[in-house]
C-alpha cells in the first residue's frame, strides 16, 4: 500500500511543497537491468503511460516550463512561468511528449509507410500510418513505448513541437510568458537545464535502436555539448532507476553519469 508524507523538493526551474508517494521497491522490481539493450518491458504506449504515472507520482512537473501539476487535466500555472494562450484547451492538459518525435522513427517501418493486409478498419478500408504500425510490428511498439524516451509535457508545446528537431535557435522569442521554449519552423530550443536530459534520451534512443538515423552528424556535437552543460541531477539519476526496474533495460548515458557523480560525492565526503 501506497504511504504519503510531506516534503518539498527541488525541481529542474521551481521549488514546491508536494505531496510524496512513498512507492514500495516492489512496485517497480521486474529484474535485473540490461546495459545496451532497447525495451522490453513495455509492450505499448498505454502500458507505458500507466508504468510513467506512478513513477512520476512525487515529481509531477513537466518536463518544458517545469510547471506543477496534479492531474493530467490540472497543470498550475502559478507554479511555473507558462502562460497559455488564450482558447487551448490542450495548454490545460498534461500528455506524455516522446522526446525523439514518433514520425522520426516511425516512419522507416514499411506499415507505416505501405501499411499491412492487416490494417484494415471496420469498414474495410485499409489504414497505414502510426496506428498501423503499432498493430503489427512489436520493434514499433517497443520504440514507441520506451519510458526513457517519454516525459510529461504541456499538451499545447507537445503539440506546437510535433516532429520539429531539437536545436538552437538565434533570438529569444517569449510566445508563452517567461518560459523559456522557442520553435521556428523546424526546430524547437528547449530551456538550458533540460538540455542535458534530452540529449541524453536522443543519445540513448539513438545507441539502442540503431539504424534509423535519429541523430543527425550535424547535431551530434550539440547533444554532446548539452549533455556536458547540464549535467545529471538528482531526479534524473531516480527516474532512469525507477524506468529500469520496470523495462528491464538501463540508459547507459544516465546510468553511468549517475555513478560518476555518485563517486565523486563519495570520495568529497
Amino acid at each position: 500500500m501506497l504511504q504519503t508524507a510531506r516534503v518539498t523538493y527541488d525541481s529542474h526551474r521551481c521549488v514546491l511543497g508536494a505531496t510524496l508517494l512513498l512507492i514500495p521497491l516492489e512496485v517497480f522490481a521486474v529484474g535485473t537491468a540490461q546495459a545496451g539493450a532497447a525495451n522490453t518491458g513495455t509492450t505499448s504506449f498505454t502500458q507505458a503511460k500507466r508504468h510513467l504515472e506512478t513513477i512520476y507520482a512525487d515529481h509531477q512537473v513537466t518536463l518544458y516550463c517545469g510547471c506543477p501539476y496534479e492531474s493530467r487535466s490540472s497543470i498550475d500555472f502559478t507554479g511555473c512561468r507558462y502562460a497559455p494562450e488564450p482558447d487551448q484547451p490542450r495548454a490545460h492538459r498534461v500528455e506524455w511528449e516522446h522526446v525523439v518525435p514518433v514520425q522520426v522513427f516511425g516512419r522507416a517501418f514499411e506499415a507505416w509507410q505501405l501499411g499491412d493486409a492487416r490494417c484494415v478498419n471496420s469498414k474495410g478500408l485499409a489504414y497505414t500510418g502510426r496506428r498501423c504500425a503499432s498493430k503489427v510490428d512489436p520493434r514499433f511498439r517497443a520504440m514507441e513505448s520506451d519510458m526513457y524516451n517519454l516525459y510529461p509535457a504541456i499538451g499545447k508545446l507537445n503539440e506546437l513541437r510535433s516532429h520539429r528537431s531539437m536545436g538552437e535557435i538565434d533570438g529569444e522569442e517569449r510566445r508563452f510568458g517567461g518560459c523559456d521554449f522557442e520553435l521556428d519552423h523546424d526546430r524547437v530550443e528547449p530551456s538550458t537545464d533540460i538540455r542535458g536530459d534530452i540529449a541524453r534520451t536522443y543519445q540513448y534512443m539513438d545507441s539502442v535502436y540503431p539504424g534509423f538515423g535519429l541523430i543527425q552528424d550535424d547535431d551530434r556535437a550539440m547533444f554532446e555539448n548539452w549533455s556536458e552543460i547540464d549535467p545529471v541531477d538528482d531526479w534524473e539519476c531516480e527516474r532512469a532507476r525507477r524506468i529500469a526496474m520496470v523495462q528491464g533495460n538501463v540508459n547507459a548515458f544516465v546510468d553511468e553519469a549517475c555513478a560518476a557523480r555518485e563517486a565523486l560525492r563519495e570520495a568529497s565526503s
